[in-house]
Order: C-alpha cells, then sequence, then structure tokens
C-alpha cells in the first residue's frame, strides 16, 4: 500500500546521501585555494574580497592606505598566501597574520618594520578571552603591537604569550571591537570583547529562509539560540522553548509520548526547517542540530508561506559544516536526567475504605452484593475499627483477597447487620498508604549525541547521530528515538553553489500509557478508586490462578487457566493496573524523514536564482493488543480481547523557485526584489483492521485470530482505509527598499490557487507591506538612547480548508439483508464558500539604552478573521441538521514586551536577563445573519467565556441554600470568567563567573479560568482528604449534623438576563441553619454537574530550568584530546507555586483529568575534539 510513497522516500534520501558524500570527500580532499581576482579595485575593496574568501578579518589605519594605487589582478586560482603576496607587491604593503586575523603595513610608512627589541624584562602575559555573555572566544588574534609577533586563544578561549614589559597586546576578533592592554608585570587577565557596531545588526532568518539585519524588519520576531536547547534537553524539543518566546504559548505534558500543544498568538503555527515547511509534532527534532530558532509572530511575518503561514511560523536553521583545528570538529554530547519526586500530585484520604454509606463486603466483585460490594466509590466503612470479637481485634470483613471456601458461608458482622459470604472475613485495616509510589517507577531519561564537521572554502559537511532513552513512571513504559541527519553544500563553480540536508528519526515505543479520564488511566485507577484497604502490591500477580469459585447464588464460576481472568478488588468498572501495564499493549512506531536539496545559482553580483524542494513524510504504525477479561466502565468491553492495527502516512511536497536581484543606487538608496512560484502537495494515508468478537486463542495478537468475520460495513467497521489529497500551486513576489540606515520598506504578494475550494474561490490573492524606522540614525537622540525603532505592517491573508470539506459525502450505513446502504449527510454544503481571511495590523518599537545595557521590545498587533467555514444549525424540518458556509468575524488583539538587560557586567562577572510578557484577546465583531447574541456571547465581548451552570450566591459571593439545606443553582447557564488568561510571561537569567555560568528561568500565566475535575472527582470517589471526617461517620449513622457555609433567602427575588447577569435583586438573608447528612451534601454539591465548586484560577508561577556549567580550562584538558570540555548540572520543573489544589495548571486542558507532574534533575557533557 505504501510501496509508491516509501520509493519516493527512498529515492529521495539516496541522492541527498550521495550529495552530503560528495561534500564530504570535497572537504576532506580540497585545498585552502579560491579563484580570486581583481580589476582596477581600490585597495580597500580588495582587502574586502579577501576577507570574504578566505573568511579572514584585516586591521589597519585607513589613512595610511590612503593614495593606493588600484589592484589588477587576473581571475584564478590562488591561496591565500599567494594573493597576499601578490598584491602586497603592486601596493607596497605588508601583511602580518595571527590566526584570522591580518595586520596591514605600509612599507615605508610609521610601522613599516617591527620595533626594534631590547632588552627589557621579559613578562608572561597569560588568561582567557570571552565575549559579552561569558563565553569562551577561540581564534581570537592576541598580537603585540606594531610588531608580526602574536598568538590566537584556544578552544577555550584560552592564551599564553611572552612579551617586553611596556609593550602593547592587541585582542582583535571579526565582529568585536579590539582592546589594548599594556605588559606591566606576569599576570592572568581575563578579556571581554564587545561586538561592534556591525555586530550589533543581528541578522535574523525570515520567511523562505531568506536572512536578513533585523534592523530591516518590521514585524515582531524573536530568536533563541540552539546552546539554549541543549544543556537541559527535553525529549521533546518544544518544551525547552517554554517562557523563552514572548506570544508563544507551549502547554507541556508529564505523560510519556503526549505532544505538547503549540501556540503563537493564540493558534497554531507552521514549523519550517532551513527554509522548508514540515510537518512535524517536534519529537523528530534533534536539539543538538539546532542552530538557531527564530519565531515569526505575524501574519506579515510569514505571508510568502500563503495559508500555511496565517498563525506565523518557527523557523529552525540547523548547524552547517564548520572546520576544527585539524580541518574537522567532533563534537559529544550526553544528556541523563532523573525523576527527582512529583511537583503535584493529588492527595487522599487514608482512613476509609472501598464501598458505599458504611457498608462494604466482597461477594463476588460484580455488585453482586449490592452497593457495598466493588460498586466503585471510597465510601465504605472506616479502617483500622477495633473489634474485641474478633482474632485479629480488628473489624473483619470479607475482601478480594480473602480465602475462599465454596462449601462454606462465614458470617460476619457490620454495622449492626449480619451477612454471609463464601470469603472469609480478614482485618478491614489500612494497606495501601502509598499506592500510587508503590506501583510507579521512577522517570529517566537518557540522549548520547555525537557530530562530525568540516569545512573548506568550498564546501563542507556535517554528520550527527543521537539516541534518546526515556523510561515512563508507569511499569513497562518507554520511548525509544535515534536521529540521523546529514547536510553539506559544495561549491560547484563560482556561480552555483549547492545545499543539501536530511533527516531522518525513528520513534519506537512497545506500550505507553493512556492519558484523559478513563479505566486505562493509572493515575484515574490508582488515586479516584483505590481505597486504602487495597495494597497496590498485592495486584502484582494479575492473572488469577486455576480453579474456581461459587457466586452467591450457588453456580461455579471457572478461573480458567493463566491469561484468561484478570485478577483485581474490582470486576465492574476498574482494571488491574499492572494488568493494563503488562497485558493491554499499546505499541507504535514513527519513522520520520525530513529533507531539502537546493541550488543557488548567481548570474552576477546582483542577480540570483534559487532552486529548491523539501520533502516531509512519515510512516507510522501502531498495535493495540487487549487481553482476555478486559473491563470498560461497568461492562466487559473484551471478554475475549482483541486486536487492533492501523497504518497511518503523511507526505508533504514543496518545491519552489525564487529569482532575487540586488541593487544599491544613488550611494543611499537599497532595493531588493524577488519573485517566485511554488508548489505545495500534501498527501495523507491510513488503514485499519481489528477483530471482531475477540481472539480464539488468548495472546494470540493477529487479525486471523478474529472469532467473527470482520465487517466493513455500517457505522463501526472492523476495517477501513482512507486517502487525502490536496495540492496548492503559487506565485509570489516581495521588494525590499532602504535608504541610508534609517527607513526599510517591503511589500510582498502572493496568490495561490488550491484544490480545496470550488471555482472561483479557488484563487485567492493577499498583499502585505511592512515599514521600519530607524530612529536613531534620523535624529539626535539623547546619549543614555543607544538606539530608537520603529516598526509597522499590514497584510491582508487568505487560507483554504482541509480537502473535501466543500464536497458532499455520503456515509456507511446499516447493511439491510446483506446489502450496505449509504446516508446522505445531515449538512447541506453551500456553493458558495470562500477562503478564510485574516487582516492584521502590527505596530511596535525597539529601544536600546545605556550603551545597549538595556533592550525593550514592544508589539501591539490586531487582527479581524472572518470567514470562517462553519457548520450553522438549521431547521430539522428541512431534512438537514445545519448548512455549511462562511460566518462571524472575531477580532483578535494583543500586545507583547520583551524587556533585556544586563544589570551587572565586570571583568570577571556577568548578569544577563530576558524578561517576556504576552496578552491575547479574542472578542467577537459579527455573527453570522446579524445575531446580537450567541450561546450567551453578545457582539463586542470576549469568546473565551466559562460559560455553565453555577450556584445562586449572595451579592458577597456566598452560596445560597434552599431549604433542605443544599445548595441551589441558577436555572439556567451564567457566565464565570474566562478561560484563557489575563496574561503569560517568562524570565530568562544567566550569570557568568569566570569559568561557570548559571542560568535559570521561571515562567507562568496569571489569571483565567479551569475546572478542577482532580478535586471533582476525589470528592465524588470518597478519596478527598477534606472527606475524612466526623460528619462522615454521622453521615453513616444516618445522622444529619453537616451545616453548608452560606445563606438561605428570607424574601426578595432575583432576575437575570441571558447571560446570567443580575438585572434586579431583593433578596434578603439569613445564615443556613439546615443540617443534612455529609455524604448527601457532597454529591449535591460536586456530583450534579455544578461544576462552579470545583473552578479556580489557572495562576501558576513555575521554577522551569536550572543549569550549572563548568567549562573546564586548557589547563586541565591540555594533555587530553580534547579541544574543549564542559559539565553541566541541570534541573528542570522545579517549583511550582499555583492555588488549584492537587495538579499542575501548566498544559491542563480543564475537560479531563491531569497526570502528576514531576521535577527532573540530570547532568550534561560536552566534549570537543
Amino acid at each position: 500500500m505504501y510501496k509508491k510513497q516509501t520509493k519516493l522516500l527512498l529515492h529521495y534520501g539516496l541522492v541527498t546521501m550521495a550529495f552530503w558524500l560528495l561534500c564530504s570527500f570535497s572537504a576532506i580532499a580540497g585545498t585552502e585555494k579560491a579563484v580570486i581576482g581583481f580589476n582596477k579595485a581600490p585597495i580597500q575593496k580588495v582587502l574586502e574580497t579577501i576577507g570574504d574568501v578566505y573568511k579572514v578579518a584585516f586591521t589597519y589605519d585607513p589613512q595610511e592606505l590612503k593614495g593606493s594605487q588600484t589592484i589588477n589582478l587576473d581571475r584564478k586560482e590562488r591561496s591565500l598566501t599567494e594573493v597576499l603576496k601578490q598584491v602586497g607587491d603592486i601596493a607596497g604593503l605588508r601583511f602580518m597574520q595571527a590566526g584570522r586575523v591580518i595586520g596591514v603595513q605600509k612599507i615605508g610608512g610609521q610601522l613599516s618594520s617591527p620595533a626594534p627589541r631590547t632588552h627589557r624584562e621579559e613578562v608572561l602575559i597569560s588568561g582567557r578571552v570571552v565575549d559579552a555573555a561569558g563565553q569562551p572566544m577561540s581564534g581570537v588574534s592576541v598580537a603585540v603591537k606594531g610588531s608580526s609577533r602574536g598568538t590566537t586563544t584556544n578552544a577555550n578561549g584560552e592564551f599564553s604569550i611572552t612579551v617586553q614589559k611596556g609593550e602593547v597586546l592587541v585582542f582583535s576578533s571579526v565582529d568585536f571591537a579590539s582592546q589594548e592592554i599594556v605588559a606591566e608585570k606576569t599576570t592572568t587577565v581575563t578579556i571581554t570583547l564587545q561586538p561592534n557596531e556591525k555586530a550589533l545588526q543581528e541578522v535574523v532568518v525570515t520567511a523562505l529562509g531568506v536572512k536578513k539585519e533585523k534592523a530591516k524588519v518590521a514585524y515582531a520576531i524573536q530568536d533563541v539560540k540552539g546552546e539554549l536547547l541543549q544543556k537541559a534537553p527535553e525529549t521533546n524539543v518544544a518544551n525547552n522553548l517554554v517562557g523563552k518566546v514572548a506570544g508563544l504559548s507551549i502547554y507541556t505534558k508529564s505523560t510519556l509520548y503526549e505532544n505538547p500543544e503549540i501556540y503563537i498568538r493564540g493558534q497554531s503555527t507552521l514549523v519550517v526547517i532551513d527554509g522548508v515547511p514540515t510537518q512535524t509534532d517536534f519529537w523528530n527534532i534533534n536539539p543538538n542540530d539546532i542552530e538557531s530558532v527564530n519565531v515569526l509572530k505575524g501574519t506579515a511575518a510569514a505571508a510568502l508561506y500563503g495559508s500555511l503561514g496565517i498563525n506565523g511560523a518557527i523557523m529552525i536553521t540547523t548547524k552547517k559544516g564548520k572546520a576544527g583545528g585539524n580541518g574537522v570538529e567532533v563534537s559529544y554530547n550526553t544528556t541523563t536526567q532523573f525523576q527527582a519526586g512529583f511537583l503535584r500530585v493529588p492527595k487522599t484520604q487514608k482512613e476509609y475504605g472501598m464501598g458505599w454509606n458504611g457498608y462494604y463486603a466482597f461477594i463476588d466483585g460484580k455488585g453482586g452484593g449490592g452497593w457495598y460490594d466493588d460498586y466503585g466509590y471510597v465510601w465504605g466503612p472506616k479502617l483500622n475499627q477495633p473489634d474485641p470479637s474478633t482474632a485479629s481485634g480488628f473489624m473483619e470483613v470479607p475482601q478480594y483477597n480473602s480465602p475462599y471456601d465454596p462449601n462454606q458461608l462465614f458470617e460476619f458482622q457490620q454495622n449492626g447487620y449480619t451477612d454471609y459470604s463464601h470469603y472469609k472475613p480478614i482485618p478491614w485495616i489500612t494497606r495501601g498508604q502509598n499506592n500510587l509510589k508503590n506501583f510507579l517507577q521512577n522517570e529517566l531519561s537518557t540522549t548520547h549525541n555525537i557530530s562530525v564537521a568540516g569545512k573548506t572554502d568550498r564546501s563542507d559537511y556535517r554528520i550527527s547521530v543521537s539516541h534518546t532513552y526515556q523510561k515512563g513512571q508507569v511499569p513497562n513504559t518507554h520511548l525509544n528515538s535515534t536521529n540521523l541527519s546529514l547536510a553539506g553544500s559544495l561549491k560547484v563553480t563560482d556561480k552555483l553553489r549547492v545545499e543539501s540536508s536530511i533527516g531522518y528519526n525513528k520513534q519506537y515505543t512497545p506500550n505507553y500509557p493512556e492519558t484523559g479520564y478513563g479505566p486505562n488511566n493509572f493515575f484515574y485507577n490508582i488515586l479516584l478508586w483505590m481505597g486504602p484497604d487495597v495494597d497496590i502490591r498485592d495486584l502484582r500477580n494479575y492473572w488469577q490462578p486455576s480453579g474456581g469459585r461459587t457466586t452467591s447464588g450457588g453456580s461455579f464460576i471457572p478461573y480458567g487457566v493463566k491469561d484468561i481472568q484478570q485478577m483485581n478488588y474490582n470486576y465492574s468498572w476498574y482494571n488491574n493496573p499492572y494488568y493494563l501495564a503488562y497485558e493491554f499493549q499499546k505499541g507504535y512506531t514513527n519513522d520520520v524523514i525530513v529533507a531539502q536539496l537546493n541550488a543557488t545559482y548567481d548570474f552576477t553580483k546582483d542577480l540570483q536564482l534559487l532552486v529548491r524542494t523539501g520533502l516531509t513524510g512519515n510512516n507510522a504504525t501502531s498495535e493495540i493488543k487487549t487481553p482476555y477479561s478486559y473491563i470498560n466502565y461497568g461492562t466487559s468491553a473484551a471478554p475475549k480481547g482483541n486486536y487492533r492495527v492501523s497504518n497511518a502516512s503523511n507526505l508533504l511536497l514543496v518545491s519552489d523557485v525564487l529569482l532575487t536581484y540586488k541593487k544599491t543606487f544613488l550611494r543611499d538608496f537599497s532595493a531588493t526584489v524577488s519573485a517566485g512560484a511554488s508548489n505545495r502537495f500534501s498527501q495523507a494515508k491510513s488503514d485499519f483492521a481489528q477483530t471482531n468478537g475477540g481472539l480464539t486463542v488468548p495472546l494470540a495478537y493477529n487479525l486471523r485470530s478474529s472469532i467473527n468475520p470482520l465487517s466493513v460495513g455500517g457505522s463501526n467497521p472492523d476495517a477501513g482505509n482512507s486517502r487525502v489529497e490536496s495540492q496548492v500551486g503559487s506565485v509570489f513576489g516581495y521588494t525590499d527598499l532602504g535608504y541610508k540606515n534609517m527607513v526599510y520598506l517591503n511589500f510582498s504578494a502572493r496568490n495561490d490557487w488550491t484544490s480545496t475550494l470550488q471555482k472561483p474561490y479557488n484563487s485567492f490573492f493577499y498583499p502585505s507591506v511592512s515599514l521600519s524606522v530607524i530612529g536613531s540614525e534620523i535624529i539626535q537622540m539623547p546619549s543614555f538612547i543607544s538606539y530608537f525603532k520603529l516598526r509597522g505592517s499590514y497584510a491582508n491573508i487568505s487560507s483554504d480548508v482541509s480537502a473535501y470539506y466543500t464536497i458532499p459525502v455520503y456515509n456507511s450505513g446499516t447493511s439491510w439483508n446483506g446489502t450496505p446502504s449509504l446516508n446522505l449527510p445531515g449538512t447541506i454544503i453551500s456553493p458558495n464558500i470562500k477562503p478564510r481571511k485574516t487582516i492584521s495590523q502590527e505596530y511596535g518599537t525597539e529601544l536600546r539604552f545605556l550603551k545597549n545595557r538595556i533592550g525593550l521590545d514592544v508589539t501591539y498587533f490586531k487582527y479581524l478573521e472572518k470567514n470562517f467555514p462553519k457548520d450553522v444549525p438549521i431547521s430539522q424540518a428541512s431534512g438537514f441538521n445545519s448548512i455549511r458556509l462562511n460566518a462571524d468575524e472575531i477580532y483578535r488583539k494583543g500586545l507583547e514586551i520583551i524587556l533585556s538587560g544586563s544589570p551587572i557586567r565586570t571583568k570577571d562577572l556577568r548578569w544577563d536577563i530576558t524578561l517576556n510578557y504576552s496578552r491575547l484577546r479574542r472578542t467577537v465583531k459579527s455573527y453570522y445573519g446579524g445575531e446580537d447574541i450567541r450561546d450567551g456571547v453578545k457582539v463586542g465581548q470576549r469568546t473565551d467565556v466559562y460559560r455553565t451552570w453555577a450556584w445562586e450566591r449572595s451579592p458577597d459571593g456566598q452560596i445560597v441554600y434552599g431549604s433542605n439545606g443544599f445548595p441551589k443553582y441558577i436555572d439556567h447557564v451564567v457566565n464565570l470568567g474566562y478561560y484563557n488568561p489575563d496574561w503569560e510571561f517568562g524570565a530568562l537569567n544567566t550569570i557568568a563567573y569566570k569559568n561557570f555560568a548559571l542560568s535559570f528561568s521561571f515562567d507562568g500565566r496569571i489569571g483565567g479560568m479551569l475546572y478542577n475535575g482532580v478535586e471533582q472527582k476525589l470528592y465524588e470517589g470518597g478519596m478527598h482528604p477534606a472527606t475524612s471526617n466526623q460528619y462522615r461517620d454521622d453521615s453513616y449513622a444516618g445522622n444529619a449534623t453537616y451545616v453548608g457555609q452560606g445563606v438561605v433567602v428570607t424574601s426578595g427575588d432575583v432576575q437575570y438576563d441571558v447571560q446570567g447577569n443580575i438585572v434586579s435583586d431583593t433578596r434578603k438573608f439569613a445564615p443556613n441553619t439546615q443540617a443534612v447528612k455529609y455524604i448527601d451534601w457532597v454529591f449535591a454539591t460536586y456530583v450534579n454537574g455544578i461544576p462552579d465548586a470545583n473552578m479556580y484560577k489557572r495562576t501558576f508561577v513555575k521554577l522551569r530550568e536550572v543549569t550549572l556549567t563548568y567549562n573546564a580550562p586548557q589547563s586541565l584538558i591540555k594533555k587530553t584530546p580534547f579541544k574543549g570540555a564542559s559539565f553541566s548540572i541541570t534541573g528542570r520543573n522545579l517549583a511550582l507555586w499555583s492555588d488549584a489544589p492537587f495538579m499542575d495548571p501548566d498544559g491542563y486542558e480543564g475537560t479531563s483529568l491531569a497526570d502528576p507532574s514531576y521535577r527532573n534533575i540530570g547532568f550534561n557533557l560536552n566534549l570537543k575534539f
């Protein structure tokens, strides 16, 4: 079925690999020569060209080179040494090289020869050179001023040089301001080089992979350096981006192999790897392969990607080849992280056991004894009650692990009642104090990565291999992920350069845990419904032994043999957790390939053609093995097991061509004009099959073991397949205009033709325009303002719909006498469905203060989203339920603030901090049909309202009780608050001191509402710690002693509008005094479908990451084969502050149970050789 697609992936991979091998061989066998020549070129231009070609930097006095003759040199292949000699002979210059920095002297000038050496005292100057962030700088030139003597720093930024006392040492590196010191005595120094003004013009990756100076970019963009993701990497690298980018929301999950949710400004987003749009959930991305991540936040930022980029884009740039000291750089990185306890886990009561209303007895485990026989609640008798009439001294009742005698009925007493069971009564005592802890295993993850890279003047290559193993918290769950990436580029001629990369990832897990509320959730089973009378360790042998048992009715039920019937404390509602872990297997394998191949041809220095194609494909296989006696919500869902296998493959193929012309004219003006075309093809295929009626033989997991023939008809077939394809063709272009370093204006336009919409709406055009003004280049700013920029953008973007969304599709119906039938869909589809449209405006400013010590970036955005394709209800008298058309208009507005600074910056100590803040609001602009209100939300109001049933309350917020002593609820739904947070934030800190660096980050959300389903279920099940009280005992005894805190209405009335707002209130109140049974109050308050009692603020603050790194000095590793070494101690998810009990609000959707979150502590080792 997948033969054709597999052949395509294989062909693409082989071509890319062959190209990579060519690059690597070229790099290994290449020389340091390059083709170069000049025609009447000024000497400054000659030096600039030599620097670009041979990757060196020149230092010289411009005044000294004035009047130098122009250079004529025929164009041919030369080494750096050859070209310097020839240029020097022509221009009368002498060159002095130290590493990659070359000093230039005019022969006959003031510095024409080295200063004469006298017999002054010699001193040894040694130390380390670091950048502004405290990171070591390799290859820095350390030269004696006025001479040709010098050295360079090693991989750890260290140097040592002997000079004469009083001589001046010059430290210089490309893109950094030089620094000088006077050698007065033997000493050790630390030199910090600051970026020069040119280096401060940060380069970012924008749409289509085009690199631009950030000053020219007129929309919000924020980048994250790859090294920030590699010290404490998560198995899913998206989790490492949490809190690092304003406006990027990531909802993390604590369960093994569960995808994080990723949004830019509240919308799911496009991911682009090396300029090619991809389909990825980030599991296939190796953090050690990432050079940088640039987040393009607005629609204007990604307008050139068409509808794919309607919500912005995450641009990932991978590492490329670079040379080490011997032309090859080898790096090894390993990370190990251990679980270090729970960050937030539900607490449970330990005083009461299974049962109902104070009664419990195990009769047959299926409710044969009524409410008190394993009915599913933990509202049973109090544990550890003394009873002098028993041999144990405690109250004794029949239990799941009692001795069984089919020939004897045992008598037992409970709350004054006498009953009988074939199970012998045993002490009713606390056995399971730490059931969750005793069941789970410590989570562990390890990653090993090795990379080899090389580079010459004509080619580069890089190969990286990594493997990650993650052991889950649940026994018998783990994940293996292997990555292989190859990247290379080759300068075929002076005009043609070819680049390619391919990444392959294989994910495999034989079993991963199920999440959400349900009988397969381990935490659900153990924390909510397993009483402390059960010791989970007793359930490890999860198969019942051979033999049988007699029911209370006298019938004999055989146990059978192993692999037939699970052993558990309950046979009505829940499965044995060990049985689920080791027998209910959910296996998954996913093979992912991401590849791209591009060629760049320079017709002239101003005209360039880029041809590129990229492919993302995956093939996933899932197997679900359901064993015999599987239980699902009180029914034997699969008494004889089940087997299901499914396959799914996805393919995204994007090809584009881009012609670009760049020109500077009239000295102060610059222009870049690009035009291109693109084609995007996507395909998704899937099939599945499962047994019918169970398995003929236990554990025989294959389709041929199906008891009944497989059915392919009806609404629930046992087998089926699907295939979905779509295609988009596009033309696009953009123009960048610049004036000096002051003003930059950008225009872009695109037209798409999509296969998913009907004519004439399948063709849509969308433009964008943006403006950037560097105010600090136009106006003389106060001395404390280093940089000032204003920016604004406008975009009008359209997007298509999913495949077949506008085409009626018949559904399979019930078979009649073996004849299949088809059902007409219940939705009428309008023939006039248009593409969804987003009109965006964005305004921002960037400021830097105090010589760039402090930075401020502020962005305001406003989107109008219209033409939402949706199904609108209609009268069923029409024969249909709804009509599909374009409806509604929504505003999306927000604010993003980034504050960065360096509070401390000394020779040995530096502290850098970045604060991110973002706020998002959605409001209704209009409804389809001119409605003013829909579902309780008026035009102009927020869309994320939490609208549900609620208690009636007094003006001061107290719950109103009825005369029966139970809370009263309003007879219609009301607005309780808003789901989304008021704002989100992140704080990143890095403190560097000599060879040490400490980084730590906080993030969180403030405001918003969530429904705490964990707390609600703890109350319902009788496991909430607050249910362990005297009122519970009174309730068991039939006494009504609990009085709910609140008020009763003594007179008057209250009126509400349709949104639940009070429009009139004449009520008078008095305290509630009506006593009720506690168990009845709990169910009336927490189990009646009124979520009011379980609503909490989403607010939380989390200490997300702490990393302490030590960079080994050269003195420690100089006798080793390593050129560099660092060791880090890491911690993630270390602390949480939140008012919501029993749960971690981070990543919690509020609709299902959240698994307990945990801390991770580990280490990272990085070696270079």
